[in-house]
């Protein structure tokens, strides 16, 4: 049996829960220092401690919540009613009337009254339906018409591989390898290649054929000069884009049953596809091995692609369609390793080489800053020295870290380094938050990079800032311009999804306003880097990046023909 204490204690509690007098302790001691309130209509209070839950008019009005009482005319008097309604005429006719009729869109004429802008047609392309330019040169995006809008969405815009173009535009030339080139027989002479007019002795060897060229030769030469074995091989029977190993038999010149020998090589053809095939290439490169802090950045370009297909073909900003106004393509992502740094740096170089061999410019979509060393280095071999404009949180002309002197912070002073770079004229723009050392800005304004931080851009103004950029790019004497933007040169809460955030930064008007500020300018590179899906919100960052490319190809598309660069 519990003690007396513990008894009273149950009927405390009991008396708690249960009450006495059928009413509960906690309501009875609320009720003792509660004052009773008006009652209303059905209204079931009876005391202050039921104010904020109560919704009846006098309680509402007693807690200073009239506007929420949702009444009916039983239950308010006719004076009041009327005294609403009154009010609620007052404020219609204080609102002031919005013209239906169409305006001029930011002082301009309307779209569709443009007279450089005719109809688009649309073309079939490898069993699939395509916007194009009116004659159908250039093919554009796939006809929203004829694809999904929320199905997969392999290109950048629904926009056309080179492969694609290849089978619109056939190549009348390719590039012919031979290596490994070797007798099975001990036999003594001399081995050569022969395609077309040119013929060539080792074991490798490379050739341009032409649409004349059909077979390539081997031949086995004996001491006295004369053939002594020739095969004869069609290049329709080679491989396109990859080595392949091949034994030939070499047949006698004067009984082409008699096998003298065999030899074996391996063989590749690849399309040569011209200076100007394409007008620009979007290249992916998923790498963020070279980040210091949040990695994920490798993902960028697939997210920014599949982001990309509410783009449509008209600017209204521009009054442009730059994806079909210029041969634009999806060049694809480089196959980079994840695993070296250097390597990759190397393989990234290569592939943005190769494709501006049939490309007149490139944008590159990332993956992490550290790509801007390798693209600008193709872009400045092919171009010369650059002016960059750079839009970033970060100065990235950072020195080496844990001694690798080539990483995301550092890709421009590596170009500074291989004076890949213009001698004056190049600016940052948006830099902000924290730095490592005040020596970090000394540093990059000794490169010849100025700097406008986020705070330049918010108190003076976009077109203040624009000014500078221009009076920079001045300095150059005429140099080509390579135009890179960060993602977190946005504020984390325009582009969270990012490795490498920044509180402080510009918002989305004042990147377009800059972008756009550029038009006239000799842009003959650009990327876009660090979106990291990982972090990303409902795709915005990735929504963001896509648009801020269009934007790079809109500007490009200006002033291609202008800027005195092939």
């Amino acid at each position: 049996m519990p003690s007396s204490s513990g008894t009273r204690r149950l009927q405390r509690i009991t008396a708690h829960v249960h009450g006495t007098d059928g009413e509960p302790l906690w309501v009875q001691l609320m009720d003792a220092t509660a004052r009773p309130a008006p009652r209303f209509g059905g209204c079931r209070c009876t005391a202050e401690k039921w104010k904020f839950v109560c919704t009846c008019y006098p309680c509402l009005e007693h807690s200073g919540r009239e506007a929420d009482f949702e009444w009916t005319p039983e239950l308010v008097s006719p004076p009041k009613l009327e005294t609403l309604l009154a009010t609620a005429a007052t404020a219609r006719a204080s609102t002031p009337s919005v013209s239906l009729s169409p305006q001029p869109t930011a002082g301009k004429a309307m779209p569709r009254t443009h007279p450089s802008l005719p109809e688009l047609s649309t073309v079939e392309s490898g069993g699939v339906k395509r916007l194009a330019s009116p004659d159908g040169s250039i093919l554009g995006p796939m006809s929203p018409a004829a694809h999904q809008r929320f199905g997969g969405i392999a290109t950048f815009c629904r926009l056309p591989t080179v492969t694609e173009i290849v089978a619109a535009k056939p190549s009348t030339r390719a590039k012919l390898e031979v290596r490994g080139l070797r007798l099975k027989e001990e036999i003594t002479g001399r081995l050569t290649v022969r395609a077309g007019s040119v013929k060539s002795e080792g074991p490798e060897t490379k050739f341009e054929v032409g649409k004349d060229d059909g077979f390539m030769y081997l031949e086995l030469t004996g001491e006295d000069g004369q053939p002594t074995g020739v095969a004869k091989i069609g290049l329709w029977s080679f491989p396109m884009g990859t080595w392949a190993r091949r034994s030939e038999a070499l047949l006698s010149p004067s009984n082409e049953e008699n096998i003298v020998a065999h030899v074996t090589f391996e063989v590749r053809l690849d399309r040569i596809l011209g200076k100007d095939f394409v007008d620009i290439a979007v290249l992916g490169v998923p790498f963020d091995s070279g980040c210091s802090f949040r990695p994920g950045a490798r993902f960028g370009a697939e997210s920014i692609r599949a982001n990309s297909r509410l783009i449509r073909p008209y600017l209204i900003a521009g009054q442009q369609r730059p994806l079909l106004e210029r041969q634009v393509i999806d060049a694809g992502d480089v196959a980079c390793t994840p695993f070296g740094v250097d390597k990759a740096m190397s393989q990234i170089y290569e592939d943005c080489k190769a494709k501006l061999e049939f490309a007149r410019r490139l944008v590159v979509m990332g993956g992490d800053h550290t790509l801007s060393y390798p693209a600008i280095k193709a872009v400045a071999e092919k171009f010369g020295p650059v002016v960059l404009i750079h839009f970033d949180s970060h100065l990235d002309t950072f020195p080496p870290m844990y001694d690798q002197d080539v990483w995301h912070g550092s890709p421009f002073r590596k170009c500074w380094e291989e004076n890949l770079l213009a001698k004056d004229g190049s600016t940052h723009i948006g830099i902000r938050a924290s730095t490592y050392s005040p020596q970090d800005f000394h540093d990059s304004d000794a490169m010849g990079i100025a700097t406008l931080t986020a705070d330049d851009v918010h108190e003076n103004g976009v077109e203040a800032c624009l000014d500078v950029v221009r009076k920079r790019y001045l300095k150059s004497n005429g140099a080509p311009v390579y135009l890179s933007i960060d993602i977190d040169v946005l504020d984390p809460s325009v582009a969270p999804g990012t490795g490498t955030p920044e509180f402080g930064g510009l918002l989305a008007h004042q990147l377009l306003h800059f972008i756009r500020g550029f038009q006239g300018m000799p842009i003959v590179g650009a990327d876009l880097v660090e979106v990291a899906p990982a972090y990303d919100h409902a795709g915005i960052t990735a929504m963001a990046g896509a648009n801020i490319i269009l934007e790079e190809l809109a500007l490009i598309n200006s002033c291609m023909d202008t800027d005195g660069f092939a």
